[in-house]
């Protein structure tokens, strides 16, 4: 018999994620949806330094080295669900809820425990579909940085839900036009102003 694995601690950013699915059923999810929703997560994770811990019911529990890291991966698959849903049949769109804090873990057996863990959990629960709720020590990291910016919210936001620590949201843009598009655009718009001048 193995023995167990020592305790690890450090501090690190952990992601809890969560699917919304059609009228915000939990039952209404359907298995298609699911697995793209953990398509692209791993498509996106390695990109951003990230580590799956687990899976689970309607959604992730990741680990990034800084909270910086799990914003960036976090903003990047709200869009591409905003983008994918602009294409989708209503009743096929999702929408994820996003927490994450930075702090104190304790590692073991590949998993991860403590209160970084559950407070990213409340903070996910707590997010509105689309958005990235983040403690302060997250928003501190991501200031500064070209990103959506990190909004505290007040009391009144927080429906008298008391965390130990302040909340933050972080709204992923929705409306990107893509720089070739909008070249192309302004291309074909000075051409035709040309040909009629």
């Amino acid at each position: 018999m193995e023995a167990p694995e020592p305790e690890k601690r450090q501090v690190t950013a952990i992601m809890s994620t969560a699917m919304v699915g059609p009228g915000s059923q939990l039952q209404s999810l359907e298995f298609p949806l699911l697995e793209e929703h953990a398509r692209l997560v791993r498509e996106l994770l390695p990109r951003h330094g990230g580590r799956e811990v687990k899976m689970m019911e309607d959604g992730f529990l990741l680990e990034f080295e800084r909270g910086l890291s799990a914003v960036r991966f976090g903003v990047a698959l709200q869009e591409r669900v905003a983008g994918r849903n602009r294409l989708a049949a209503p009743d096929q769109r999702m929408e994820l809820r996003v927490g994450v804090h930075l702090g104190p873990v304790v590692h073991q057996n590949g998993e991860v425990f403590g209160e970084g863990v559950n407070l990213a959990a409340r903070l996910e629960a707590l997010a509105q579909p689309g958005t990235l709720y983040v403690s302060e020590a997250v928003a501190r990291e991501v200031e500064g940085h070209p990103l959506p910016p990190a909004h505290r919210l007040g009391r009144s936001e927080l429906k008298r839900i008391r965390l130990p620590v302040a909340v933050f949201r972080i709204e992923p843009r929705r409306n990107v036009v893509r720089p070739a598009l909008f070249a192309r655009f302004r291309s074909l718009f000075f051409t035709q102003r040309r040909a009629s001048s």
